[in-house]
């Protein structure tokens, strides 16, 4: 994993390395985590069309396992899990945006003392937007989750933006939680939850009261 890493991140900003890799559009990271609309709005949180592939041992389907084990133990919550890091053409040896999944308690719904800088909207069990992370919950029920049917599966999902800007912009919040959206519904399919989890086949963007 640390090998694919530094393989990955190495070369970022080489000219040279550059023109002789094969980078990749965005609907091809991470094992098709991202739809056309989560392609389109990951070039926004981006500001890059090309990216270096996905290091190894992430992606939907090795996250769909990782969670399902995490139930199994019947923990009230897991650590998080990195479903796609992301390295723009051009970049240097850090991400350029992280999508990390992981279970979930009850307590993380309480969007009583939000932030300013995180904006709620109406889609999940509970979704908030920002330039620098968003948040995006949603409750599974899965044959893939002996016991899920009775106590469904909260999965809280988490994108980060390592170069947010100074200031609030809503086409740039909601182009994050529309990019975490297209991850999780993939993320959803894959362990097979009931209705896709409760999510809508596009991110639905519309403004809920603090």
């Amino acid at each position: 994993m640390l090998a694919a890493l530094a393989v990955v991140a190495c070369g970022g900003g080489d000219a040279d390395g550059d023109s002789k890799r094969k980078f990749l559009g965005a609907t091809e990271l991470c094992e098709g985590a991202f739809s056309v609309e989560g392609a389109v709005a990951l070039r926004v949180v981006t500001g890059a069309e090309l990216f270096y592939p996905s290091p190894e041992g992430e992606g939907v389907s090795a996250v769909a396992t990782d969670l399902e084990h995490d139930f199994l133990r019947r923990e009230p919550s897991s650590p998080e899990h990195t479903l796609c890091s992301v390295y723009r053409k051009g970049g240097n040896d850090f991400t350029d945006a992280r999508l990390r999944f992981s279970l979930a308690g009850k307590y993380e719904l309480d969007n009583s003392d939000l932030a300013s800088s995180q904006h709620p909207y109406a889609m999940g069990k509970l979704a908030t937007a920002g330039v620098k992370r968003s948040y995006l919950y949603f409750e599974c029920v899965s044959p893939r989750l002996p016991g899920s049917a009775e106590s469904p599966a909260l999965i809280g999902g988490e994108i980060s933006d390592r170069h947010p800007p100074d200031k609030d912009s809503r086409p740039l919040w909601e182009a994050s939680l529309t990019t975490l959206h297209s991850a999780a519904l993939a993320l959803a399919k894959e362990l097979g939850c009931a209705r896709d989890g409760g999510l809508p086949p596009k991110a639905t963007l519309v403004p809920v009261s603090r």
